[in-house]
């Protein structure tokens, strides 16, 4: 992604500018502990972020916010940033619950943290502000998710009122025969939500036309079993028809 290397790029240009006393923080500290970015808002300027104990600032490339440091930073190749936990508890303070959640799952992935030592920090380190923020990222979120996508579809189900799905849920057959492995999967309403990335098809290089015959084989399968199949798509993250659809088939079909 464009944006993820653009930030790289900023963020190292301040390598040797930051302010005295402040540490890199927020989106500026993923991209230096090695996370990428879920996604940029539209229009939204590009910033490094700092935080600093005696003052804050906003201007065009620069945002730095008030906060206090003591004990919450670290040098990760030469750069002083706020450590991962403390990265991770100001991103679900500060950014929304999907872009939050996707990073938090993205770090439990890859073991940098687990949940309980997630959790455990915040207890230990609770905010005067937007404490209901980041109790809402440590309940949302789930390392069995295998994507910024599948990610960020979670909660879109968790805002729109729509329970009952389970990620990566295994579908057999009446036989017990194994039929597919889901992105998620509602087994009560027998519905099924898959994020469609054209990225899938160019797997391990795969031939892409065989991957798109072979996928269109699985859902023609699962749709043989009387399920129904939602192919979700990155633009359909950010508007709310597609999950409306998905709860009104959820309803119809818990009957």
């Amino acid at each position: 992604m464009k944006c993820n290397e653009d930030l790289r790029i900023l963020v190292r240009s301040y390598a040797g500018g930051c302010p005295d006393g402040a540490a890199f923080s927020h989106r500026s500290a993923l991209v230096v502990h090695g996370l990428s970015i879920p996604y940029f808002e539209n229009g939204a300027p590009l910033r490094v972020e700092f935080v600093h104990p005696e003052f804050g600032v906003r201007r065009s490339f620069v945002h730095i916010r008030k906060r206090p440091l003591e004990g919450k930073t670290e040098v990760v190749n030469d750069f002083q940033v706020t450590s991962l936990p403390q990265t991770l508890l100001d991103v679900a303070r500060d950014y929304p619950l999907a872009f939050s959640v996707a990073v938090l799952d993205s770090a439990l992935r890859r073991n940098l943290i687990s949940a309980r030592e997630f959790a455990d920090y915040c207890a230990r380190n609770p905010v005067r502000t937007r404490q209901g923020r980041i109790d809402a990222v440590i309940a949302n979120a789930d390392a069995r998710r295998e994507s910024v996508a599948e990610s960020i579809t979670a909660v879109r189900f968790v805002e729109y009122s729509i329970a009952g799905f389970e990620p990566q849920v295994v579908i057999r057959d009446e036989k017990g025969d194994f039929v597919a492995r889901t992105d998620f999967a509602n087994p009560k309403a027998r519905v099924v939500a898959e994020f469609d990335g054209a990225g899938k098809y160019y797997l391990d290089g795969a031939d892409p036309k065989r991957a798109f015959e072979l996928e269109r084989r699985r859902e023609y399968s699962l749709r043989n079993l009387g399920i129904q199949v939602f192919r979700i798509t990155w633009k359909d993250l950010f508007r709310g028809d597609l999950f409306l659809r998905i709860k009104d088939s959820v309803k119809r079909r818990s009957g």
